[in-house]
């Protein structure tokens, strides 16, 4: 063979080699990239805005929140106690309303969540402003699959005729959820067709 020809097919072997790697390296990127596209996608919830009211099971990004009912309970003077009304436990000021609610949490993801009292808040007013801390009559823990937890809360709050509202945050959405405390919710149909359907056996309003 001659040089020039001998050269030649050097340099085609070289540009194929050169092409075939190419061709790999493309190959490889495209089954990274479509093995990407199989991770787990977000929970395809509806997306509700509200406004929510109590008796209403309210999705979340886990499953479920509702209030089923709240109440008030106007604050007290000595003359009401009897006496003096210093070191008495539960004692509500005159000028201070309690507002005790009872909750429901419910997971219906197929792993455990953590849940909290202080992810409620009692917000009072045109403003929307906090009261101070939740008294619950459940601590912090972790809620399993396909499981509900109820709690009492109890908050104190200005007594002065203002709107309640009860704020819940939800750790996977971004805004909290809101509770007209002064109306009755309807949940709507199809709220919950995101979860699997074994997972709440069709049981929620």
């Amino acid at each position: 063979m001659r040089p020039r020809a001998w050269n030649l097919l050097v340099v085609a072997v070289v540009l194929g080699t050169m092409l075939l790697a190419a061709a790999g390296l493309v190959l490889a990127g495209g089954i990274i990239a479509t093995g990407a596209s199989h991770e787990p996608k977000a929970l395809a919830t509806p997306i509700l805005t509200g406004p929510f009211g109590t008796a209403q099971d309210i999705p979340t990004s886990f499953g479920v929140v509702a209030v089923e009912h709240a109440s008030k309970i106007n604050g007290t003077t000595a003359k009401q106690t009897g006496g003096p009304t210093h070191g008495i436990s539960g004692f509500v000021a005159p000028d201070k309303v309690q507002v005790q609610a009872s909750v429901t949490l419910t997971n219906l993801l197929d792993e455990p969540i953590d849940y909290d009292p202080r992810q409620f808040r009692l917000l009072h007013g045109k403003a929307k402003k906090p009261v101070g801390e939740v008294r619950s009559s459940v601590k912090p823990g972790t809620l399993q699959p396909d499981a509900a937890i109820d709690a009492r809360l109890t908050f104190i709050a200005p007594r002065n005729g203002d709107k309640l509202w009860i704020e819940f945050t939800d750790p996977g959405a971004t805004k909290p959820i809101l509770i007209d405390l002064g109306r009755t919710g309807k949940t709507p149909e199809g709220a919950f067709d995101g979860f699997n359907s074994s997972a709440h056996g069709g049981d929620h309003k």
